[in-house]
């Protein structure tokens, strides 16, 4: 490995470093603007005559509805978290996790951008299956780890297993690192992979910066008004009187 590509990997993982601690800070406090923004719609609907809100409750009727099927599909993708965390278990607990790290790609014609993806199918896989042969909660408790310990573990398991299921390749070598295992040395799909993740975390954090939540918190007077007003023509087409 020469030293110029040693270094851009370096340089690599210190932006995605900053990016997902970026993340980290709007998640956190994404959470505090809703339920801020929440309680001061809430105290502006009080203020509404009768009529005016009976309005804007039907339109909240029509909207549960939705939230209803996007609970239901959220709760189809938990049950498919939960087939793969047991089909790991599965294969961890009876198995030295050998065969799982030694599979090569089928020899195949295919062009550049496909044997990426491929290759880092592959490596997501061989990662992925090594953290969680040191971190699946059946396998530390089979090793008599305290319940201390075991907490910490499974929550790098949930999170190596949440970055297998994305596809995030650099979630799970942080955590392959964090660990102490043994990684192959970096190339440039290493790089590419890493930059990848990096430009799908700015569009995490821009989505949350779009938020009309986030927008208000984060506002002086005059922007939060603007949201208030943003957020009724959007949830109810109703122009907020006097605001």
């Amino acid at each position: 490995m020469s030293k110029q590509l040693k270094l851009k990997f370096k340089k690599t993982l210190k932006k995605a470093e900053f990016v997902h601690a970026d993340l980290e800070y709007h998640q956190q406090l994404i959470f505090e603007a809703k339920s801020l923004f929440t309680d001061e719609i809430r105290r502006l609907l009080g203020l509404l005559s009768d009529e005016q809100r009976e309005l804007l409750e039907k339109e909240d009727a029509r909207r549960l509805e939705v939230s209803i099927q996007m609970q239901e599909e959220s709760a189809k993708r938990r049950e498919n978290l939960k087939q793969i965390e047991e089909e790991v278990a599965s294969k961890i607990l009876t198995s030295d996790c050998t065969s799982l790290v030694t599979t090569d790609l089928v020899a195949e014609e295919c062009d550049p951008e496909d044997l990426k993806e491929k290759t880092k199918l592959l490596e997501l896989k061989k990662l992925f299956y090594r953290i969680a042969a040191e971190t699946h909660p059946d396998k530390v408790r089979a090793n008599g780890f305290s319940e201390k310990e075991v907490y910490r573990l499974e929550k790098i398991f949930k999170k190596a297993l949440n970055a297998y299921e994305s596809h995030n390749w650099y979630i799970l070598y942080s955590i392959a690192h964090e660990l102490d295992l043994k990684i192959n040395e970096p190339t440039d799909y290493y790089i590419d992979w890493v930059e990848n993740d990096i430009r799908n975390t700015l569009g995490e954090i821009s989505k949350i910066g779009s938020l009309i939540a986030w927008i208000w918190y984060v506002g002086d007077d005059q922007r939060k008004k603007a949201a208030i007003q943003d957020y009724f023509q959007q949830m109810y087409n109703f122009t907020y009187p006097e605001l």
